[in-house]
C-alpha cells in the first residue's frame, strides 16, 4: 500500500490507487481500512493520529468509510474551487513546465478536468484544446475526434510536429 503525506496535489492519484485495490474484494476493502492509517506519513499521519481512538475504530471498518473521512478533511469546498481554477487555467508549457511534451500536457490537463468536472468527451476535447497553442489546430483535426482517447493518440502521433509548429523562443 502506497504512502501518502497529506499533499493535496497528490490526493487524487493516491485515492485512485487505493480505490483500485479496494475494488478487488470485500476483504481487501476491510484490510485497507486497517492498513492505510499506518501508511500515512507527515501531515496526514499527524492529522489521523490526532483523531480520538474511538472515532478511528469506527472509520477503520472498511475503505469507503475511511476514504470519506480523509476526503472530508482534505478535499474541502475551497480545495475544489482551487482545483477547478487550476483545471481551467492549465496551459501547455505554462510557467514551471517549459519542457513539457504535448502528451504530458494532455495527461496533466485531462487529469485535472476529470477530477474537477463531469465533462463528456466533446467538452473534454474542447477544454484540452483551449489550453493548447492555437498552432495545434493546423495539425490536429479535433472536429473528427469522437473520444478523448482519439485526441490523446493523435497528440502522441503528431508529438514532434506539435512542438515544431511553435514559434521559437530566443
Amino acid at each position: 500500500v502506497e504512502t501518502w503525506d497529506g499533499d493535496t496535489d497528490q490526493i487524487i492519484h493516491w485515492l485512485r490507487k487505493m480505490d483500485d485495490l479496494a475494488s478487488m474484494s470485500t476483504r481487501m476493502r476491510q484490510q485497507l481500512a486497517r492498513i492505510v492509517p499506518k501508511r500515512l506519513t507527515g501531515a496526514a499521519s499527524s492529522w489521523y493520529w490526532s483523531l480520538p481512538f474511538e472515532h478511528r475504530r469506527r472509520i477503520e471498518v472498511e475503505w469507503p468509510v475511511l476514504r470519506e473521512e480523509i476526503t472530508g478533511y482534505y478535499m474541502t469546498k475551497k480545495w475544489w474551487e482551487k482545483l477547478r481554477k487550476r483545471a481551467s487555467d492549465a496551459r501547455f508549457r505554462e510557467t514551471g513546465r517549459t519542457r513539457e511534451s504535448p502528451s504530458e500536457y494532455f495527461i496533466r490537463k485531462a487529469d485535472l478536468l476529470v477530477t474537477a468536472y463531469n465533462f463528456d468527451d466533446s467538452e473534454m476535447i474542447s477544454e484540452i484544446m483551449q489550453g493548447a497553442p492555437s498552432q495545434w489546430n493546423m495539425i490536429l483535426t479535433t472536429h473528427l475526434y469522437q473520444t478523448v482517447v482519439e485526441l490523446q493518440r493523435a497528440i502522441r502521433f503528431h508529438e514532434e510536429a506539435l512542438v515544431e509548429c511553435l514559434p521559437q523562443r530566443p
